[in-house]
């Protein structure tokens, strides 16, 4: 038998090709630490811990990943100020609120507790961070 007339379907090469294709992006990837997104996810390509049914739980948790919401960049749509955390003294930011705001402490002291945005996507379940957000009525505002 001849090895080169050997008949392969397609689908024994894709995993081959998924990988190859995963170890480039990863490549580029790295090569922008100083990227914030980096910062929160260093692995490119991996969702963790999402399993939402809804598409505005998807939106919402993909706006909340990529640091960029409604609440905290709408000023650059209206020509506004920066929105101020006045209680904390700092700028609104979407780690400010998941992770550091002492306003939602209380809240969510019951979701989660993480020292940091990847901590928190890696490591903790999305219904509970939709929860919080739910519960601190920032939900729309995301």
């Amino acid at each position: 038998m001849d090895v080169t007339n050997i008949y392969l379907p397609h689908t024994d090469y894709r995993p081959k090709i998924n990988g190859f294709v995963k170890s480039k992006w990863q490549e580029l990837w790295d090569s922008f630490p100083e990227n914030k997104l980096y910062q929160v996810k260093p692995r490119a390509g991996t969702r963790g811990h999402r399993s939402p049914s809804k598409r505005r739980d998807d939106i919402v948790l993909t706006r909340a990943h990529i640091a960029h919401t409604y609440l905290t960049h709408a000023y650059l749509l209206h020509g506004d100020e920066r929105p101020y955390c006045i209680p904390c003294d700092c700028a609104v930011t979407v780690s400010h609120i998941l992770v550091d705001c002492h306003e939602y402490s209380h809240i969510r002291q019951k979701y989660y507790a993480v020292p940091d945005l990847k901590t928190l996507f890696e490591r903790t379940d999305s219904s509970l961070i939709l929860g919080f957000l739910k519960e601190s009525k920032l939900y729309r505002k995301f």
